[in-house]
């Protein structure tokens, strides 16, 4: 796949979970947008993970010497097999787009021009694809090799990482009576689990533990529990049928607004980020710096003072690039 190796791309924890440790701190760190008060910074950080499965030592032995589904002896009976995955479960239902178009994207163009067979002969040519100990380390890095064996690829990243990150009392100064001083500032711990063995394959789900009640959560409905009363509200969001969920189509929907704020009605250019998108660059800036800091925390095997690292490596890396500038 693209994101496999973290030397070609970037660790898994920011290549495919940026967005889970986003929404937790914009949960947990980022005040309402209707509040003009500083963000609850989170104090530590952990974290723990590793390559554990797609390895060699974890491969089927009736595999055999085989390194691409196609020609692989135990295909039929592997649930990691390229065939099952992009052929039988996508192409042969007619779903040409994510993920046929990431392997090759004139597949879907030749579904509706040419039809099915043509687009599946063209399917197998790509998932046939492999290398040797002959190919560069650069040629390999090149290409995703989606009929590669998961056992046998060159990939390096975490396929199963824990995130721990805590917060501790910051009341706001002047506030009263007492507990509006501590509205969404309290104490508090999150933790993130990104795994590749799971049902909800590119999907979220979670559960907040809160004073007065929980709150249960997946791609499609929210469930809370009152502590008091018992009772159970069940919500249903609406449901963007485009990519991320919806993401994509509402970031980029929100994104306009705010420049039209910003160009036709003079609003602030932060106002119209907190207004419209529901964050600003600083907290974008924070999120991404976040899955940095969970990363030298995972390799170096420590926990990481938030306030520390975030004055040693991005102030001053600020201050580095200002001072060549």
């Amino acid at each position: 796949g693209n994101w496999r190796k973290e030397s070609a791309t970037a660790p898994s924890l920011l290549t495919k979970s940026c967005h889970d440790i986003d929404f937790l701190l914009w949960l947990l760190c980022t005040p309402p947008s209707s509040q003009h008060t500083r963000p609850h910074l989170p104090t530590h950080v952990s974290s723990m993970g590793s390559l554990k499965y797609f390895k060699p030592s974890r491969k089927p032995a009736g595999a055999g010497e085989a390194t691409n589904c196609l020609s692989c002896p135990v295909e039929n009976d592997c649930m990691y097999s390229a065939k099952k995955i992009y052929h039988e479960k996508f192409l042969a239902s007619g779903n040409v787009g994510w993920p046929i178009h990431i392997v090759d994207p004139e597949i879907e163009e030749l579904y509706e021009v040419k039809g099915k067979e043509w687009a599946s002969n063209r399917l197998q040519q790509r998932l046939a694809e492999d290398y040797n100990e002959q190919w560069s380390r650069e040629e390999i890095e090149r290409r995703p090799w989606f009929g590669r064996c998961v056992y046998e690829s060159d990939n390096d990243v975490c396929d199963d990482q824990i995130v721990t990150m805590s917060w501790e009392d910051d009341p706001l100064e002047g506030e009263e009576p007492r507990e509006r001083r501590f509205k969404g500032r309290g104490a508090k711990t999150a933790m993130f689990h990104m795994i590749a063995q799971t049902e909800k394959q590119c999907e979220r789900r979670g559960r907040i533990y809160g004073s007065k009640g929980e709150i249960e959560y997946d791609s499609k409905t929210i469930r809370a529990f009152d502590f008091a009363t018992s009772e159970v509200k069940m919500h249903y969001p609406s449901q963007a049928g485009t990519g991320h969920g919806g993401g994509d189509e509402g970031l980029t929907r929100q994104f306009v607004r705010a420049m039209e704020a910003v160009e036709y009605a003079d609003e602030a250019v932060e106002e119209a980020q907190r207004t419209h998108i529901d964050c600003t660059l600083d907290d974008v800036i924070r999120s991404h710096a976040m899955v940095f800091a969970a990363e030298e925390a995972r390799r170096e095997k420590c926990v990481i003072n938030w306030s520390d690292w975030w004055q040693k490596k991005w102030m001053g890396f600020l201050q580095t690039h200002e001072d060549k500038s």
